[in-house]
């Protein structure tokens, strides 16, 4: 796992009308898993959406 805490957040998020499947999170690969373990249980397509960390100064 990549557990490397970027100055990125990640948000797994259903296609399928469920939404975003849990809050943002620190790893992108982290956020795959959540992504797949919805769809093996709900046969739903989801996506990763990732945003610059708010509490983190530019360039750092």
């Amino acid at each position: 796992m990549d557990f490397d805490y970027t100055e990125y957040e990640y948000l797994p998020e259903c296609k399928d009308g469920c939404g975003a499947i849990t809050d943002w999170l620190n790893s992108r690969e982290m956020a795959r898993e959540v992504g797949e373990n919805h769809g093996r249980q709900t046969g739903h397509e989801w996506i990763v959406l990732e945003k610059m960390r708010e509490d983190q100064p530019p360039g750092k």
